[in-house]
């Protein structure tokens, strides 16, 4: 969470267009490892009716993916001309 935090602070604060370039490959990794940590929370047997998630770490992965919104929505923002 913590390392996709930062990343989200580097792509708010860079200022030009080629900077905001540089940092999406290095955002789509950051974006792709909050994807897996995601799936690693999952609790077995949630599906077939066995245990549910706890609501800690519901609340951890509902946290997780507003962050995660947010940061495709600063990424989108900062792919769209300066002008719309």
């Amino acid at each position: 969470m913590k390392s996709m935090q930062e990343m989200h602070e580097k792509m708010r604060a860079a200022k030009t267009p080629a900077e905001r370039q540089a940092l999406m490959a290095e955002h789509m990794k950051s974006m792709q490892g909050g994807m897996a940590m995601m799936d690693q929370m999952k609790t077995p047997g949630t599906q077939g009716g066995g245990k549910s998630m706890s609501p800690e770490m519901m609340g951890k992965r509902m946290e997780m993916m507003e962050m995660m919104m947010q940061m495709m929505m600063d990424r989108e923002a900062a792919r769209a001309p300066a002008g719309k």
